[in-house]
């Protein structure tokens, strides 16, 4: 028996009494809590109530947001134990032994949403942990319902809550062992949610009489359907003929619910036949004779094996759900499966959720230390995870069993380049691209590591693999001959921008050498660097992406005019500024800038980049973790950031922070930064601005 002293058992229901006492008695079937407790309108007339389990009443909850707001508002009178176990009608605890005293640490945990964000993951509300400290945080008059109480709790206000009361979020790899819901299990967490798994969690003959108890709402729902599908799938065919007979009478002009009966009926009709004195297959334990008549054995589910190579080929199609859901299936049969376990890693990985991903991918390689692949996997989690040493160990074992592995050799490079061990990249790169001349990140990767080691002849030409590369494609150039590198005075070059904007204006001072051989440079950029573009020395004229160009003799992308330009070492330093700030803009900003900061040191400050840029965690930085430099006397900081009022408010020191409107533009910005001293960014347009402006 598991004692759990400082935790509530907890349900509340109005409308379906005895399946939530049933979730109730199962949960407690090898489980002592502090407290069990159900909250409820009434129990009916015919529903027995356990002597120890303590009912109170409440008023009825007619609708969802009803029982939502009672969740998030109303538990911390009834809860007076450290933690509380909230469980629904149709979720409980199956699994004592999976109880981890980890889970105590937390203030929340619940199962899994697979499908939100990477942070915001944890965690379905059904069957879920909740401590007192939560309840109570929950209480601040800042929170209030959005949709339902578990997203309200754990995707709307999770930040305050982190943030304001240091509430703690059960990470993902602890939340897969506490419980599951909508993803197939690896092995048996603690408990489970929904009605859909009661086709693996309950037992046959228990869910066959179950389709009584459900009341008609539950029996039209789409999680019955759900269930019904499950059930034709587990074979249980006497529980899918009653759930399907039940849906039917509850929806007569439904077309689905006509089919789910027909398909369990034929499955039944189909099963092999039971002698009429043989136990009967529903798993009622009656003779058949007195059971299902003709209905025969259940059909077993497909084998762990047959299970993986469904999920293989649904992963190779890029149907990350349904890899994942019989991946999980072939675990729940057998736990150590190393395919399956080892690419429902790699499923992880590829949904942004390396630190998952990792025990998987290492618990395989050291299942099947002779299979390259795995270590090949495990290399790409550990580099995400910014462990580039240990990823260089796992491609080499990779590398080690198959030297011919171009992808084990661009992956390397990747990482010794991380470190920055140039050489040995370059060196490991050239490999890859030698093994598969066609690798176009393989040449990207290599282009990259030979520029920063100063090799600019070969890296300008390996650069160019960018533009096959999908990730680069962006808007396609139009129609007109690519120039090659002859100049050819008074020709027309329509030159393309690409990438961010910080690389448009880092590389549009190679506009002047441009014109210093006779030609007229059109730039075609985005819009909202139309103006500053257009005062560089050789640009004749900026068009705006949106716009059409006129005519021009050849064109040729921004990035790739060092290349044609044969532009190394010697001739890359160029003459700065090469951008002129609006006058009228400048004279406005020195006025608000002298107001501010008087005598002070003028310092620009932006610590943050694009959010949605895949890099973003390794450049971008929390505003607090600069909050010691901001009382330092003498200076006046001047924010360089858009946005950045959510990041202010959480920084009492940032109101030391001048943030003028003339950031929120890149005119007004190099018209701000031209008036600085020092500029101290982590973002490479506001860095490429200032480096422009001299």
């Amino acid at each position: 028996m598991l004692d759990l002293p400082g935790v509530t058992l907890l349900a509340i229901d109005t409308a379906n009494h005895a399946l939530a006492l049933r979730a109730l008695a199962r949960s407690r079937e090898s489980i002592r809590f502090a407290r069990t407790l159900f909250l409820t309108d009434a129990v009916p007339h015919g529903v027995p109530a356990p002597a120890d389990i303590d009912v109170e009443p409440i008023g009825p909850l007619g609708a969802r947001d009803a029982y939502s707001r009672f969740v998030l508002k109303e538990l911390p009178r009834f809860v007076a134990t450290p933690h509380v176990l909230l469980v629904q009608w149709d979720g409980y605890a199956v699994n004592p032994e999976a109880w981890d005293p980890a889970f105590l640490e937390c203030d929340y945990i619940g199962a899994q949403w697979f499908w939100q964000p990477a942070g915001f993951r944890v965690g379905n509300g059904g069957f879920s942990l909740r401590s007192r400290r939560l309840l109570d945080a929950l209480q601040d008059p800042r929170i209030e319902l959005r949709d339902v109480e578990d997203l309200t709790i754990c995707h709307a206000f999770r930040p305050l809550l982190e943030r304001d009361y240091a509430i703690r979020f059960a990470s993902e790899t602890l939340a897969d062992r506490f419980a599951f819901e909508a993803a197939h299990p690896i092995g048996v967490p603690f408990g489970f949610h929904g009605l859909f798994n009661f086709a693996r969690m309950v037992p046959a003959d228990e869910l066959t009489a179950m389709a009584g108890m459900f009341s008609a709402a539950i029996v039209r729902s789409p999680q019955c359907s759900q269930l019904i599908r499950n059930c034709i799938a587990n074979g249980k065919w006497a529980a899918a003929v009653a759930l399907a007979q039940r849906r039917r009478e509850a929806l007569p002009d439904d077309g689905e619910a006509r089919v789910l009966l027909e398909q369990s009926e034929a499955g039944a009709s189909a099963a092999p036949a039971a002698g009429r004195n043989d136990p009967c297959p529903c798993g009622s334990g009656k003779r058949y004779k007195h059971c299902h008549g003709a209905l025969g054995a259940v059909v077993a589910q497909p084998s762990p094996d047959a299970l993986v190579q469904r999920a293989l080929a649904a992963h190779r199609r890029g149907a990350l759900d349904d890899a994942e859901r019989d991946y999980r299936a072939a675990l729940g049969e057998a736990p150590e499966h190393p395919l399956a376990l080892h690419y429902l890693g790699v499923v992880l990985y590829q949904r942004g959720r390396a630190a998952d991903a990792l025990p998987l991918l290492e618990r395989t390689a050291a299942l099947r230390p002779q299979e390259p692949e795995f270590h090949n996997n495990l290399g790409l989690a550990l580099a995400e995870l910014d462990r580039p040493e240990d990823a260089i160990a796992a491609f080499r074992r990779t590398l080690a069993q198959n030297a011919k592995h171009a992808s084990a050799w661009s992956n390397l490079g990747l990482a010794l380049t991380a470190c920055n061990a140039l050489p040995a990249a370059i060196d490991a790169l050239r490999r890859a691209v030698a093994l598969a001349p066609d690798y176009g990140e393989a040449h990207w990767n290599l282009a990259l590591a030979l520029l920063a080691h100063g090799e600019f002849t070969e890296g300008w030409r390996e650069y160019e693999w960018r533009l096959r590369l999908p990730a680069f494609a962006g808007r396609a150039p139009p129609p007109g001959p690519r120039w090659a590198g002859a100049a050819i005075p008074g020709q027309t070059l329509l030159v393309t921008a690409e990438q961010g904007l910080g690389d448009t204006l880092h590389f549009a001072r190679f506009a002047r050498m441009l014109a210093e051989r006779g030609m007229r440079v059109v730039m075609q950029a985005p819009r909202t660097l139309s103006n500053l573009l257009a005062t560089v020395p050789g640009v004749a004229r900026v068009v705006a992406v949106d716009h059409p160009v006129p005519p021009f003799d050849a064109q040729i992308p921004l990035l790739s005019l060092p290349g044609a330009l044969a532009i190394d070492a010697a001739t890359m330093a160029g003459e700065v500024p090469y951008l002129t700030v609006d006058a009228k803009r400048r004279a406005a900003v020195v006025e608000e800038v002298e107001q501010i900061a008087g005598a002070s040191l003028r310092v620009g400050l932006a610590w943050a980049g694009a959010r949605t840029n895949a890099n973003d965690r390794r450049r971008s930085c929390p505003l607090a973790t600069l909050a010691s430099l901001l009382p330092v006397p003498g200076v006046a900081w001047f924010s360089l950031q858009k946005d950045d009022a959510d990041d202010i408010a959480a920084v009492p020191a940032s109101a030391r922070l001048a943030r003028l409107e003339a950031r929120n533009d890149f005119d007004g910005a190099a018209a701000l930064v031209s008036v600085l001293d020092v500029v101290v960014t982590v973002d490479t347009s506001i860095a490429h601005l200032a480096g422009a402006l001299g």
